[in-house]
C-alpha cells in the first residue's frame, strides 16, 4: 500500500536547482507545504496539534505543482527516502524527505482547473448527492466509515 495524506496546500515554493559537488549533473527539486491537521469525525472540530508537513517533488515531477494553488485539497502519494552522509569534521550526518510521486486534487479537480474551465450545468440526477466534507468520517480505529455492507 502507498504512503498518501490528504490536506490543505499552504505554500508552493519555486524550482530549485542544486549543483552537484562533484561535477555532475544538478538536482532539481521543489517543495511545497501541507496542512494535514485532523478534525474530530463528531464534532467537526480541528485538532488542536497542528500538522504542517514539507514535502517535495524532484526532476520532472516538479511540474506537477503547477495544476494547483494555495488552498486546494489534495491527496498526496509519497515516499520516504534517507541517505549518510560524513561532514568535514568527520560526524556521520543522517537526512530524511519526503518525495512525492503523485498528486491529485480531492475531489477530481484543482481550484485552477475550476477557474480556466467551462461551467457546464450539473446533469440533474433521480438521487439526492450527500455533500463531499473533509476530512471523510472515521470510526474510533480511524477507518473511514462508508455504508457498504462488505
Amino acid at each position: 500500500m502507498a504512503n498518501q495524506i490528504t490536506g490543505r496546500i499552504i505554500e508552493i515554493g519555486q524550482t530549485v536547482q542544486i549543483p552537484s559537488k562533484n561535477g555532475g549533473s544538478s538536482f532539481t527539486k521543489r517543495e511545497f507545504i501541507l496542512d494535514a491537521t485532523t478534525y474530530d469525525p463528531y464534532t467537526g472540530e480541528r485538532s488542536e496539534y497542528e500538522n504542517i508537513i514539507p514535502l517535495e517533488f524532484s526532476g520532472d515531477k516538479c511540474a506537477e505543482l503547477d495544476r494547483f494553488n494555495q488552498g486546494d485539497v489534495v491527496t498526496v502519494s509519497f515516499m520516504i527516502q534517507g541517505r549518510s552522509w560524513t561532514n568535514q569534521d568527520g560526524e556521520l550526518k543522517r537526512m530524511a524527505s519526503i518525495r512525492c510521486y503523485k498528486i491529485d486534487a480531492r475531489g477530481g479537480v484543482s481550484q485552477s482547473q475550476q477557474t480556466t474551465s467551462v461551467q457546464q450545468p450539473a446533469p440533474q440526477s433521480t438521487y439526492q448527492q450527500q455533500p463531499q466534507n473533509f476530512p471523510p468520517p472515521v470510526d474510533v480505529n480511524g477507518n473511514v466509515k462508508d455504508d457498504l455492507p462488505f
